[in-house]
Parts: structure tokens; C-alpha cells; sequence
């Protein structure tokens, strides 16, 4: 290693006065990427539900609501409630729920709250139409539609056979259809992710329009996933968008070409702990911080290797995790830039939503200074 060797770069968001493994979020980037997707969402005359499962933070939820978000999509019931204790009251809970105890927690929220609830099939719609029922009321509904992810949902074909048999159960109100199209994450380029947008949200649009042929008045018909988002809100039909990442970004999304590394609003920041070999190093966020997750489509790979973007100090790849250390090696050009125990790195997370996950909870910037902390929702608000 020679002596002449440059220095890592230098970094402001390093140099942040955070224990590492941190989280840093900057609320002015934050901010100018609520309000593009509020803009793009009002010109096209759609919701914006943004999926709030990304951050799990009351302070973040109610931020998107003040700058133009009218609702928050979910993942569990857990986290609807901790959002209804923090004042939001317009929520979907994207994720299919079951039986008469989960019923019983969709009709309390559903009497503080205007909650949507999702299913997709007949059996946990019944389950959960049977306890609104029984208190002469009714849960209102949204259908799971497989777009292509292969995740849950329906398959458009069977769509309208069981939209009409989950509108007949007592208790229950179908009031739209839903996807997560995260096909669209395996685009290859700005055109290809385009074309999928376009095909998923048009899917969507005709899908709703078999069911209303049987006589569903069904007025939303909802897309989610940032990869897409720009793209599908402009599709005519779709009523409602859901994206979760775009309030951040990350490398995922800078590979797919909707943000830029300005446009970040959050860095992983990790000290090196140690650099036994010139070409190896280890720091202190491993997969507990940052998750193993690769960049999403296999096309953007060698262009974004490894699992998180090093910023000042390119070459450095994190090629490995284990829970607590981040194995580094050095794939630039030359001689490897030198990394003393006790540099501090600035990391952009591959999926930033299992940065949150993991760290819950983030220093916050405001004029490039911490200006408080927000801390995200605790165990108990997954269930």
C-alpha cells in the first residue's frame, strides 16, 4: 500500500454526531421529495396513500400528510393503530387479514379511523364481514389483484367470479381492487420500466372493469410501488397510488433511474473496526443495519455491486454481512484506498425500508445539523 495513497473522501453526513451504526435522514431532501410525488399524484387527479411501512415513524406519517398525502397505506394491523394514535386518520392496510380476532382489532380501528381493509379470498373476508356484521356495521374492502409478482392476490382471470362472491359476504363492502406491482423492479432500463408501469396499471384498469360489468360500483383501483409510480398515476382508470420509498430513495431506486444520489434523503452511517489486509476491512453495520439485500433488478448488479453504496470511498464494496459487520473488499482500480480503523462511512442502503426496520430510529437534519430524533414504531406494531 503505498503512502502517497488518497484519502477517503470527505463527507458531511459522516461527520453527523451519531452513534454507528446510525441512521441520519435529512428533512429538507425528505421534504422536496414528499412534495414531487404530491405533484405528480395532483396532476393526475389520483390518492396518494404513501406505504408508510418504509419507516414506521409517526413523525414521518404525519409529514407526508401535511405536504399533500390524503391517507397512509400499511402493512399490519399493528402499525395501523400506532398511525391512528398519531392522528392519521385515513388508512389501507395492504396485506390480506384473517379471522374473527384480527376482525375484532379492523372494527375498533374502523370506529376511529377511515380504514380500508384487504383480502383475497372469499374465506378471510367472510371472517372479517361476520364481526363487523354482528355489530351492524360494515368492513369496507379491497380485493389483492396478482399482477405478476406471484405474491398474493387473485389472478385477473378469476378476479370477477371472486369480487362478486367476497361483495355477497355479510359484513363486507368491496370498494376496490389493489396490486403491488413489484414486477417492475426488474427493469432493465427507463423504457422497459415505463412499459411495465403502463401494463400493470392498465391490467388493473380492466380488471376493474370486468368486476363493475357484474354490477360493483367499485371506485378505487390502487397501484403501489415507487419503481412505478410516476408512471402508473397518469394511467386512465387508476385511481390511487401507493409508493413507500420514494420519500427516501435508495440504490434500488438510483438504479432504476428515479433518483439521484442528491435525492437520497438518508446514509447507513458505519465505522470501520477493522482493516487487517490492505484490500479487506470490516465495519460495524452488518446485516442487522443495512439487510443483504442486493440491488433489486440483476441488470443494474455490476453497475451497483455488493449490499449498499459506499460514498466516500468509492471502490469499496460491501460484498458480505453477517449481523453485525460489514465485510469489505476493495474492487476499484489500483493500489486500495487506504480505510483506518476509526473512518466513518457514509452508506446509502440497497432497500432502505430494512434500514428503518432495522435501526428504528433517526438522527434528523435540518440546515445540516441534528435537529431531533424520530424514533419508529416498536415490535408490537407488526402484529
Amino acid at each position: 500500500m503505498s503512502a502517497t495513497a488518497p484519502a477517503v473522501a470527505a463527507s458531511r453526513w459522516a461527520e453527523i454526531p451519531v452513534a454507528t451504526p446510525g441512521l441520519v435522514l435529512d428533512r429538507d431532501v425528505l421534504d422536496a421529495n414528499l412534495d414531487e410525488m404530491a405533484a405528480i399524484a395532483r396532476s393526475a387527479g389520483v390518492e396518494l396513500f404513501p406505504h408508510a411501512k418504509t419507516h414506521r415513524m409517526a413523525e414521518a406519517g404525519r409529514r407526508q400528510i401535511e405536504r399533500g398525502a390524503h391517507g397512509l397505506c400499511v402493512a399490519k394491523l399493528g402499525e395501523a393503530e400506532a398511525f391512528a394514535d398519531a392522528g392519521i386518520e385515513r388508512l389501507f392496510i395492504a396485506n390480506p387479514i384473517f379471522g374473527a380476532e384480527n376482525g375484532a382489532r379492523a372494527l375498533a380501528l374502523s370506529r376511529r379511523a377511515d380504514a380500508l381493509f384487504a383480502t383475497d379470498s372469499v374465506a378471510a373476508a367472510a371472517s372479517i364481514g361476520a364481526v363487523f356484521a354482528a355489530s351492524g356495521e360494515t368492513a369496507r374492502m379491497m380485493l389483492a389483484i396478482d399482477s405478476g409478482l406471484g405474491r398474493e392476490g387473485v389472478t385477473p382471470a378469476k378476479a370477477a367470479e371472486v369480487a362478486s362472491a367476497i361483495a355477497a359476504a355479510p359484513g363486507v363492502e368491496l370498494v376496490g381492487i389493489y396490486t403491488h406491482e413489484g414486477a417492475t423492479y426488474g427493469a432493465k432500463d427507463r423504457a422497459d420500466l415505463e412499459a411495465r408501469a403502463v401494463a400493470a396499471g392498465e391490467l388493473m384498469v380492466g380488471v376493474a372493469e370486468a368486476i363493475r360489468a357484474t354490477g360493483i360500483a367499485l371506485p378505487i383501483v390502487s397501484l403501489g410501488a415507487s419503481a412505478s409510480a410516476r408512471a402508473v398515476a397518469h394511467v386512465s382508470g387508476v385511481t390511487q397510488i401507493r409508493p413507500g420509498i420514494y420519500a427516501f430513495n435508495d440504490v434500488g431506486q438510483i438504479a432504476l433511474g428515479n433518483a439521484t444520489l442528491d435525492s437520497v434523503a438518508v446514509r447507513v452511517i458505519g465505522t470501520v473496526v477493522s482493516h487487517p489486509d490492505p484490500d479487506r476491512a470490516c465495519i460495524d453495520a452488518g446485516s442487522k443495519s443495512l439487510s443483504t439485500d442486493l440491488v433489486p433488478a440483476a441488470a443494474h448488479r455490476d453497475e451497483y455491486p455488493g449490499m449498499g453504496l459506499i460514498v466516500n470511498a468509492p471502490g469499496w464494496v460491501i460484498e458480505k454481512m453477517s449481523e453485525e459487520h460489514g465485510w469489505l473488499r476493495w474492487h476499484g482500480e489500483g493500489e486500495p484506498t487506504p480505510l483506518p480503523v476509526g473512518t466513518r462511512l457514509e452508506i446509502v442502503p440497497n432497500h432502505v425500508c430494512m434500514a428503518f426496520a432495522m435501526l428504528r430510529r433517526a438522527a434528523i437534519l435540518g440546515d445540516g445539523k441534528v435537529v431531533e430524533t424520530w424514533e419508529g414504531f416498536g415490535p408490537g406494531s407488526s402484529e
